[in-house]
């Protein structure tokens, strides 16, 4: 008879009896693993059911961790950018209460121009600071020093192709200009006429008017006069703003330039515009897509009075630039003279209006005697030409003083200020003065001559976005910064200005009230980088920055404790149970072990005995 042995008497009950071994063998195994190593398994599989938990919980773990490392460098950053911009805070607020505590209206202030470059050392060393290897203040260009040197700001680049001036000859420039051949602040003052009448006038050899719109001083109306003294407005000149009346070409859509607008209140303010077949209503840095030059050109004009001003110049860095004609502008012109022999005490005030939107006064007194030189009186003559000569001797006299002092500190603050707002963007150099025709005007293509002051990223964005750190899941926190942000820039423009004006007009030290003049306009400037924006609110920015970083990092810990309990509750095996587990299965194998022994030795007489 022939047996198949799977089906042999006894053979599943064998087979059953082995596979429990096994099993409990296997189980042994297990659990001395899990005694040994204090995890539930070697491998994801063994988890079962938990896998998918263990496997996403250890996923955001691991991000957590990158998120972590991120927010660590990120404190670093946010610490020492805060701590400069704080510095240049404190060097701004010290230079300007300096000024305002010490300011004498004759001799200037105690607050020397040494100092004041001794701040601009200090606000550009901590503009480039960097941290790991990366500049904190070049926006999106973080691997070169976003500022140039005081040196090379203040004297230039000699060793570029071509040379780089500085600052000192932009001011040096800037004060030629708006001083005039004639050193009256581009202000004439023509022949005594009929005995005792003579014009004062804005410069007529300006043509357009496109020179008016930016140097010099401006008539701010009809001078105030009392007694016998007369003025009386010129009805063919009274002072019409010049206008843009063609450009070379219409610009394209891409294409980009500076327009400087002279505002209602006289101060300047330029607009950096890029053409678009797209503009936005209200758009400051959009500007239209013209069929032909003389559209464009109207496009100018109206988009200067949509700022509440006139078009005072027109910058471009493109290739051909973007040349602009001005025209339509008239000088404005009074005649002064006397109704008779003035009393002692009779008067004449000229207000004088500067491209900063500051004034300042002429103010003449009639007096029986003048000492020589004076800027406030004028001699009363032996008859009406006589002292009308005197009057006029006195206003040139006057008004030559005024040029020296508040004309010239403005031309100095005001190259400034458009030195610090450059950039290497196209078209946004600083402004260079072309003397090449009758009578001085900015140049409409962008110099290459130039220092540009900021080396780092240029792009017109927010510049907090230039840089971010992912700090959670959906926390992105930005800690960009530029150099070139408008409160800084204009802190800076302050330092170097006070800097800056004696090594630009070293025979000027001497003019009575020019460093008054001077110290006065440099606090006016200083006190730009406390507007809105500030120097204050940067800082802060940086502060909420950092407070963000703090709580995402608290946050991070708070989930990764509960995480890495959700991690050991899946794969950790607890000591105690898997010992007490153990111990069951070696007892229960023993057992086993114990009784198949025993069946494995029985027989029928071992049975039946």
């Amino acid at each position: 008879m022939t047996t198949i042995s799977p089906f042999a008497a006894g053979t599943y009950v064998n087979t059953r009896s082995t596979s429990q071994l096994l099993s409990l063998k296997g189980q042994l195994d297990t659990l001395s693993t899990q005694l040994s190593t204090g995890r539930t398994a070697e491998t994801y599989a063994g988890l079962g059911a938990g896998r998918s938990t263990s496997l996403t919980a250890r996923g955001t773990l691991s991000a957590l961790d990158g998120y972590d490392a991120g927010i660590a460098s990120a404190q670093t950053r946010v610490t020492l950018a805060s701590t400069s911009l704080q510095q240049i805070a404190k060097l701004t607020a010290d230079l300007r209460g300096g000024i305002a505590s010490n300011l004498q209206p004759a001799t200037g202030t105690t607050v020397t121009p040494q100092l004041a470059q001794a701040n601009l050392d200090g606000a550009l060393d901590a503009l480039n600071q960097n941290a790991a290897g990366q500049y904190l203040f070049g926006g999106r260009a973080t691997d070169a020093a976003p500022v140039k040197s005081t040196d090379v700001i203040l004297n230039g680049d000699k060793t570029t192709t071509p040379p780089q001036d500085g600052l000192v000859t932009l001011v040096a420039e800037q004060k030629a200009a708006d001083l005039g051949t004639g050193g009256l602040g581009r202000l004439q003052l023509g022949a005594v006429s009929a005995g005792n009448t003579f014009q004062l006038s804005e410069d007529q050899g300006d043509a357009t008017g496109e020179t008016r719109a930016n140097f010099g001083f401006r008539i701010a109306g009809k001078p105030a006069t009392t007694g016998a003294i007369t003025a009386t407005v010129d009805p063919a000149h009274t002072g019409l703003p010049a206008t843009v009346t063609g450009l070379d070409h219409a610009p394209v859509a891409g294409e980009s330039f500076r327009v400087t607008v002279n505002l209602a209140d006289g101060s300047q303010k330029s607009y950096d515009l890029t053409a678009s077949s797209t503009v936005p209503a209200g758009s400051t840095t959009a500007f239209g897509v013209f069929a032909t030059p003389a559209a464009a050109a109207a496009g100018v004009n109206a988009f200067a009075l949509a700022q509440g001003g006139t078009v005072a110049s027109v910058q471009s860095g493109n290739t051909p630039a973007l040349n602009a004609t001005f025209g339509n502008g008239t000088y404005a012109a009074y005649d002064i003279g006397l109704s008779g022999q003035p009393a002692a005490g009779d008067s004449i005030t000229v207000q004088l209006a500067l491209h900063d939107g500051s004034t300042t006064s002429v103010t003449l007194t009639a007096g029986a005697s003048v000492s020589t030189g004076s800027t406030t009186t004028f001699a009363i003559g032996a008859d009406v030409a006589t002292t009308t000569a005197n009057l006029k001797a006195a206003l040139g006299t006057a008004l030559a003083t005024a040029a020296a002092g508040p004309l010239s500190a403005s031309s100095t603050t005001r190259a400034s200020e458009d030195f610090f707002s450059a950039s290497n963007a196209s078209g946004q150099a600083p402004k260079r003065i072309d003397t090449t025709g009758a009578t001085p005007t900015y140049k409409d293509a962008a110099s290459t001559s130039t220092v540009i002051w900021y080396q780092g990223d240029a792009a017109n964005t927010d510049p907090r976005a230039t840089a971010s750190i992912r700090a959670g899941a959906n926390l992105d926190v930005a800690i960009g910064a530029r150099a070139n942000e408008v409160p800084i820039q204009k802190a800076l423009a302050g330092f170097a200005a006070l800097a800056v004006d004696g090594l630009a007009d070293p025979k000027a030290t001497t003019t009575p009230g020019r460093l008054a003049a001077l110290s006065s306009k440099t606090y006016d400037l200083l006190g730009k980088a406390s507007n809105d924006p500030s120097l204050v609110a940067i800082a802060t920015d940086f502060g909420l920055a950092a407070s963000t970083l703090t709580s995402a990092k608290s946050q991070n810990a708070a989930t990764r404790l509960t995480l890495q309990n959700v991690v050991d509750g899946v794969e950790s095996a607890p000591i105690q149970e898997v010992a007490a587990k153990l111990l069951e299965v070696q007892n229960r194998l023993q057992a086993s072990y114990q009784i198949t022994s025993s069946l494995s030795k029985l027989s029928l007489v071992n049975y039946m005995s």
